[in-house]
């Protein structure tokens, strides 16, 4: 049965999680069936969505797949529908996202809900978050965790520096803020300095405090920003880096912890979302609300090295669990529940 694929996300200029879940995914199911790729491209979103619902539904595919948290107003009935639903940030972090951002999302995502034939999440949770907000999901939603991509390893003859490494988005719940108040308060003495990598494009709506703690951060001489690395460049700055920090508030699954630990850099990332059940005994963690268990526990592991190498070791086993071909073949099984 031929699989008709929504590929409208790999047309984003920038990448986020969704958009390299679909480059992925889709690499991955396209070694083992059948797939009809449909990827629209045009420099106008407001007409990739209208494609998207009107015009890709009615393309050749008895199932059709959505792996970007949103599908098309109307689905034939002929065809079954999988989506795959990675968060629902848009509403517990509504003040993150635009009006109409949000508008569109609070009328769309419960429609797609209730039309699914299944759906798909990339954490338990992300399974418990979708199913308190929408409790006509709970029979039709299974958890597929993700997977971390090869080129995220260790490199040869790389010397560790003085660095504490945060790579995301400018996203509050991705705690930025929480990032630089404990690197602040960390001892001058220790001499790091704290690199902050990311796609700085204008997607999330930031307050005016978030806004003046970046200006500030920016005329900090032990404070970098690095914009739109390669990944050559990104998994570079993983390896050099001493230590990975990421105390999210809230994340779906949060694939930096994993590259950094596929790199061989420890991980201190929050104790609470999806992160325990995705890092498991392999980071060290912190209250994401606490600056001074954040800056604390920055201190304990710059200072004791047998930690380190601890956290790096579980790390590396840790992320041997986590492969795009197990991640196609649980999508394929579901897939072929619906033929």
């Amino acid at each position: 049965m031929k699989l008709l694929f929504d590929a409208r996300v790999l047309t984003h200029k920038n990448y986020t999680g969704v958009e390299n879940y679909t480059k992925f995914i889709l690499e991955n199911l396209l070694k083992k069936i059948d797939i009809n790729v449909v990827k629209f491209k045009t420099n106008n979103k407001y007409l990739a969505h209208l494609y998207n619902h009107f015009i890709l539904p009615f393309y050749n595919g008895k199932i059709l797949f959505c792996p970007s948290n949103s599908a098309p107003f109307f689905v034939p009935k002929n065809k079954k529908l999988i989506l795959t639903i990675h968060d629902v940030a848009f509403l517990i972090y509504p003040k993150n996202f635009s009006k109409l951002f949000q508008w569109y999302y609070r009328y769309l995502i419960p429609f797609n809900i209730k039309r699914s034939d299944k759906i798909i999440t990339i954490s338990e949770s992300s399974k418990k978050e979708i199913i308190r907000l929408f409790p006509n999901a709970k029979d039709k939603i299974i958890v597929i965790f993700l997977g971390i991509d090869k080129k995220y390893k260790v490199l040869p003859t790389v010397v560790k520096k003085k660095q504490i490494l945060y790579v995301g988005s400018i996203n509050e719940r991705k705690n930025l803020i929480g990032v630089i108040d404990a690197f602040d308060n960390l001892p001058i003495d220790l001499g790091y300095n704290l690199v902050i990598v990311g796609n700085f494009f204008e997607l999330f709506s930031l307050s005016e405090i978030m806004k003046e703690k970046l200006q500030k951060a920016k005329k900090n001489k032990n404070i970098v920003f690095k914009e739109g690395l390669d990944d050559k460049s990104l998994i570079y700055e993983y390896n050099i880096s001493e230590i990975f920090i990421f105390p999210s508030f809230y994340e779906g699954f949060g694939f930096p912890p994993l590259e950094s630990m596929a790199c061989g850099t420890p991980v201190i990332t929050s104790n609470i979302s999806s992160m325990p059940e995705i890092c498991g005994d392999s980071a060290l963690y912190i209250n994401p609300y606490d600056i001074k268990d954040i800056t604390d526990k920055m201190e304990i592991l710059i200072r004791n090295k047998d930690l380190q190498i601890s956290l790096i070791h579980k790390g590396l086993h840790r992320v041997k669990q986590f492969s795009w071909n197990k991640v196609a073949e649980e999508h394929i099984k579901i897939i072929k529940g619906l033929e």
